[in-house]
C-alpha cells in the first residue's frame, strides 16, 4: 500500500470522450476531464461555471428565432442584435427591442420590420456585414440589404444591380475641320460615359452620335460635346472601328477632339450583367474580397462565383473585354456535385467552401484577382455544411457536411496548401448522431466557441490555436438552445441564446444573454438562467417574472441563497428583505477528473485498474464560494467555508488554496467531483489529491 501526492494543474485538454479514457498514452489525458457540465475553461488552464443567463425577452409569437450581429461601432455601444422570425424582424440593443415611440411614453412596443424571410428558411440566411449595411443573401429570395440610417431607422430593400451612374446627356458630334461631301469621307461613331466622383462608377455609353469626316487628311479633326454632368468627374470617349467600341480617350472637360485617334479595343465600355435575375438565380452565398462583393451558389448553377466590380458591390457589369476592375465570373470545379455553401476572405485568397470539397482563389502570381486571372486550387474534400464558417484570429473554422465534425482551415507552409486536424476528435461524445445549427466567436474575454446543435444541446470550445488550445466542455439548461450569436458589448463579447422551454405547460422561446463573470462581491454573482436584478431599497418581493410562471427559481439576495421560490402572478417573495436579488432558474456545475494515471510508478507497475482511495483533497481556487467535493456524486459534502464575516454579512468569495477531506472510499478510479449546486462562482486553478493505492 502506497500513499502517493499528485496534482493536475490545468484542465485545458478539457472534455475526454469514453473511448479515450484508456488513452494514458496522450499529452492531453494529464489535464482532461470526465465531466465539464456547465464549465468555462479558461485559456490559462482553470476551469470555471459559466455565468447565468439574463433574460432578453421573447421571440416574436415565440417562433423559432435566427440571430445576425450587427456590430456598427463598438467604441459607443453601437452594436445591435438582429432578430429574425418568421417574415418579421426586430432589433435589440444592449440587451433590449427598439421601441416605437419616444422615451418615456406610454405603451412602447417593440419596433418591427417586414422581410421576405420565412421560419423554415431562416438557417439558410446568410448575412455579411460592411460599415452600415448588411447585405443578406437566400436562395429563395433577391439578395436585399438592411441600412442603418439611425438607431431606430432601418431600410430593408431589393439590392439594385443595374448601373446607378448615369450617362451625358446632349452629345453630338462635328466636324471641326474637314470638306462636306467629300468623296475620301467615312462615318465615324462615338460613344461618351462618364465617372461617378464619389463611387467611381462608369455609366453606360450614350447613344452612338456619328459624322462624316476624312481624318486621315492632316489638319482634319471631329468635335465632340456633352451637357456637364452633375456628379461626374471624369468622362470617358468611345470611338467605332470595325463595328467595335475602344477607348480614345478621356477628359475633365464637356468636349474632345479626335485628330485621328487609333481605339484601343482592348479597353471597351460597360455591357449591363446582372446574373441573379429571376427565381433559381438568387445566390446562397455572400463575402468580401478585395474590395469586391461576392455573391455565389444560385439554384440554377451552385457552383457559380460573382464578384462584383472593385469598390462598387451592386455593379456586376463587365465590357468586352473585361477590364482588371470589372465584375469576374467563374465556376469552381469538382468531380462531384458541388454546392457552394460559403466565401470567406483571407490573407492568401478567396477561401470557397463547398459540399464536395474546399477551395482556394486568388490572382495567379499572388496578384490581385481579376477577370483573366482567377487560379482555383482545390486544397481538401471534406465538404462543408451551410452553417457559415467563423474566424478566430487568422484561422477559420467550418462544419463538416456529415458527421457532426468541426475543422480548421489553415495554412501549412511543410504543404504550401490549406489543412486543419479535426477539432472534434477528443470529444466526439458531445458530436455523435448531431449536426451543428448555429455557432459563433467570442474573442473577450475567454477566447470560446458556443456551438448549437440541431437537438437543442450545447457544446462550448475554448480556443487558441497559437498556443494549441482547444477545449470542449457542455453547456446545459433547463431547455433546449435553438440558437446563438455574438455581440460585442462595452469590454466583452456577449453570447446571445434562443432557447427554447417549457413554462407552465406552453411552449417559450426567449433571448437570453451570458452574464459577465467579471465579479469580485458576492452580492453581484449572477449564476441563474432566465434570470432577472433587482437593486434598489431592500424589498421581499420581486416581480417581473412573468415569463416564469409557476416554476420553482432561486434567488441570491444580498449575497445570500434562497432557494425553493415559486413565482406566482409573475413575482416572488423572500423571507427576509435585500437590496440586491438576482433570481432565475438553477443549474448545477459539475467537474470531475479522469481516472488517476501515474504512469509506471516503480515497484507497482501501472495504477490503472488497482483499488485506489483519496484520502484528502486539496484545491487551489479563485473567487469561489459553496463548493461540494468528493470522490463521487453519491459522496459529496458541502465545503464550509464561512469564517469571521458579521453576522448580516455575505460569505466573501475564497481565492487560495483549501484542504478538504472526503469519505475514503476505494474505487478504481480515484476520481475527484467538484461541484456547484447554488448560483454562485467556482473557479478551481488546480486538484492536490492524496491517493492511497492498494492491490
Amino acid at each position: 500500500m502506497s500513499v502517493l501526492r499528485i496534482m493536475q494543474p490545468a484542465f485545458v485538454a478539457g472534455l475526454l470522450s469514453s473511448t479515450l479514457w484508456s488513452r494514458v498514452d496522450l499529452a492531453k489525458y494529464a489535464t482532461g476531464l470526465k465531466r465539464a457540465e456547465n464549465i468555462l475553461i479558461h485559456t490559462h488552464g482553470g476551469a470555471s461555471n459559466r455565468a447565468g443567463l439574463i433574460f432578453v425577452g421573447e421571440t416574436k409569437n415565440s417562433q423559432p428565432a435566427r440571430q445576425i450581429p450587427f456590430d456598427y461601432d463598438v467604441e459607443t455601444d453601437q452594436t445591435y442584435n438582429l432578430v429574425f422570425t418568421d417574415r418579421t424582424l426586430r432589433i435589440f440593443r444592449q440587451g433590449a427591442p427598439l421601441l416605437s415611440g419616444r422615451p418615456g411614453e406610454a405603451n412602447r412596443t417593440p419596433l418591427e420590420w417586414a422581410t421576405p424571410y420565412r421560419a423554415n428558411e431562416l438557417d439558410q440566411l446568410v448575412a455579411i456585414q460592411e460599415k452600415d449595411v448588411v447585405y443578406l443573401a437566400h436562395r429563395n429570395h433577391a439578395p436585399r440589404k438592411l441600412a442603418r440610417h439611425g438607431d431606430t431607422e432601418w431600410r430593408l430593400s431589393v439590392m439594385d444591380f443595374s448601373i446607378q451612374m448615369t450617362a451625358p446627356t446632349g452629345v453630338a458630334v462635328v466636324m471641326e475641320n474637314g470638306v462636306d461631301g467629300h468623296k475620301d469621307n467615312v462615318t465615324y461613331r462615338y460613344k461618351v460615359s462618364a465617372l461617378h466622383k464619389r463611387t467611381k462608377e462608369e455609366s453606360l455609353p450614350c447613344d452612338a452620335v456619328a459624322v462624316d469626316n476624312d481624318l486621315t487628311t492632316a489638319g482634319h479633326k471631329n468635335k465632340l460635346t456633352w451637357t456637364a454632368h452633375a456628379d461626374a468627374s471624369k468622362y470617358v470617349i468611345y470611338k467605332e472601328d470595325n463595328g467595335l467600341y475602344g477607348l480614345a480617350g478621356t477628359t475633365t472637360a464637356t468636349s474632345f477632339i479626335d485628330q485621328n485617334i487609333t481605339a484601343d479595343l482592348s479597353d471597351a465600355p460597360q455591357e449591363v450583367v446582372n446574373p441573379f435575375e429571376g427565381t433559381g438565380n438568387y445566390p446562397g452565398a455572400a463575402g468580401f474580397f478585395e474590395q469586391r462583393l461576392v455573391l455565389a451558389s444560385t439554384r440554377n448553377n451552385p457552383s457559380a462565383v460573382d464578384l462584383s466590380q472593385s469598390a462598387n458591390y451592386e455593379n456586376f457589369s463587365a465590357a468586352s473585354p473585361a477590364k482588371a476592375s470589372d465584375a469576374i465570373a467563374f465556376r469552381i470545379p469538382s468531380a462531384n456535385r458541388n454546392q457552394i455553401n460559403a466565401v470567406v476572405d483571407m490573407q492568401r485568397g478567396l477561401a470557397v467552401f463547398g459540399s464536395a470539397g474546399e477551395w482556394v482563389v486568388k490572382g495567379s502570381s499572388d496578384g490581385f484577382l481579376s477577370p483573366s486571372n482567377p487560379l482555383i486550387r482545390k486544397q481538401s474534400s471534406y465538404g462543408s455544411s451551410q452553417v457559415q464558417p467563423i474566424q478566430c484570429g487568422k484561422s477559420i473554422l467550418y462544419a463538416q457536411a456529415r458527421g457532426g465534425v468541426i475543422r480548421e482551415f489553415d495554412y501549412d507552409y511543410a504543404s504550401d496548401g490549406y489543412d486543419g486536424p479535426d477539432l472534434t476528435i477528443l470529444a466526439r461524445d458531445l458530436f455523435a448522431g448531431k449536426e451543428v445549427k448555429s455557432w459563433a466567436y467570442a474573442q473577450a474575454p475567454h477566447s470560446i466557441v458556443p456551438v448549437v446543435f440541431d437537438d437543442g444541446s450545447c457544446a462550448v470550445m475554448t480556443y487558441m490555436k497559437k498556443h494549441q488550445i482547444w477545449a470542449w466542455t457542455e453547456f446545459k439548461t433547463k431547455g433546449h438552445f435553438e440558437d446563438v450569436t455574438v455581440i460585442a458589448e462595452g469590454h466583452e463579447d456577449v453570447i446571445y441564446f434562443v432557447v427554447r422551454r417549457q413554462i407552465n405547460g406552453t411552449t417559450r422561446r426567449y433571448i437570453e444573454k451570458m452574464h459577465t463573470r467579471d465579479v469580485s462581491k458576492s452580492e453581484e454573482c449572477f449564476f441563474v438562467d432566465s434570470g432577472l436584478s433587482y437593486r434598489g431599497k431592500a424589498v421581499d418581493q420581486v416581480v417581473g417574472l412573468d415569463h416564469l410562471e409557476g416554476q420553482t427559481v432561486v434567488a441570491l439576495a444580498d449575497g445570500n441563497v434562497i432557494r425553493g421560490l415559486v413565482v406566482k402572478k409573475g413575482a416572488i417573495r423572500l423571507p427576509h428583505k435585500a437590496a440586491i436579488i438576482h433570481a432565475g432558474l438553477p443549474y448545477e456545475t459539475v467537474l470531475q477528473t479522469l481516472d488517476l494515471d501515474l504512469g509506471m510508478v516503480k515497484g507497482l507497475g501501472t495504477v490503472q485498474g488497482r483499488k485506489k482511495s483519496v484520502g484528502s483533497i486539496a484545491l487551489r481556487l479563485e473567487k469561489s464560494r459553496g463548493l461540494w467535493i468528493g470522490p463521487d456524486e453519491d459522496n459529496l459534502h458541502e465545503w464550509k467555508q464561512r469564517t469571521n464575516e458579521d453576522w448580516n454579512e455575505a460569505t466573501r468569495l475564497l481565492s487560495g488554496i483549501v484542504h478538504f477531506n472526503p469519505s475514503g472510499r476505494w474505487s478504481e478510479g480515484a476520481n475527484t467531483i467538484v461541484k456547484q449546486k447554488d448560483p454562485l462562482p467556482m473557479t478551481v486553478l488546480s486538484i492536490m489529491p492524496e491517493v492511497v493505492t492498494g492491490g
